[in-house]
């Protein structure tokens, strides 16, 4: 019985490391990335409510600062969109969308889910397809492989691949380097906000299926809330400036 207590030990042992792998990915790379991006665009979207204030009105004198901090933002979110769905590469591995989709796919001590009534759910919320469900609950050994082809599927799409090459060359030939080509354009914000959802939902996905781990509950991403708390800071500490301007709060003190 020794020999079979330690292929057991060992069965433990990969499936742990298994676990850890897919932790990394999204912990350390997916779930920072998609913050990131969503906390620039929300910072933006406050900045852009006071465009008129900054430019014209009683916040102009303020215009120039805001204006650099926009274009970080911008920066910022364009990257961390980029960096989501990056090309994995063997010599430079990346934690990106497609290495941990071509993790689920080529791994096979993933044969249980965790959490199999929140997947369903999450499968429910994402408009899965019938076929995936059953999968989910009836061949759960093949759920990792088939979820993974799943969404390899969507990002064939022709319009995701549009955004996802635009998105690509902006950060490559723009934004990380500034090439002499005044006729780069990125995607826009919304093609943006489409590709993370696309993130957002396998993190949700693996997170239960995988992690015993909340990442979506009732059809919510809950870390897009915690992404929202700057931008309204940022726009109380507009309001204050708009009611009373900086001298008036120097004097205060």
């Amino acid at each position: 019985m020794e020999p079979l207590k330690q292929i057991d030990r060992m069965d433990n042992q990969e499936n742990n490391d298994t676990i850890k792998n897919i932790e990394d990915l999204i912990q350390n790379g997916l779930v920072p990335d998609i913050f990131k991006m969503e906390q620039s665009y929300k910072l933006m979207l406050t900045l852009g409510k006071y465009a008129y204030d900054l430019d014209y009105g009683n916040l102009r004198q303020y215009r120039d600062y805001f204006a650099v901090m926009n274009s970080s933002l911008q920066n910022e979110a364009i990257m961390a969109a980029a960096r989501v769905f990056d090309v994995p590469n063997g010599r430079y591995p990346t934690r990106c969308l497609k290495a941990l989709l071509d993790y689920l796919r080529n791994t096979i001590e993933l044969t249980t889910i965790k959490q199999p009534y929140q997947l369903k759910l999450q499968l429910e919320y994402i408009h899965a397809p019938i076929q995936l469900k059953t999968i989910a609950s009836e061949r759960p050994a093949i759920f990792a492989g088939t979820f993974s082809e799943y969404i390899y599927d969507q990002l064939e799409e022709q319009e995701i691949k549009t955004t996802l090459d635009k998105l690509k060359k902006f950060r490559d030939k723009a934004v990380a380097h500034n090439e002499n080509n005044d006729k780069i354009f990125g995607p826009k914000w919304v093609s943006i906000k489409n590709l993370i959802n696309i993130a957002k939902e396998v993190v949700g996905i693996v997170g239960w299926a995988y992690l015993s781990t909340a990442y979506f509950i009732d059809g919510k991403y809950l870390l897009t809330g915690d992404a929202e708390i700057s931008s309204r800071a940022l726009e109380k500490m507009l309001n204050i400036l708009l009611k009373y301007g900086m001298e008036d709060i120097y004097d205060e003190e």
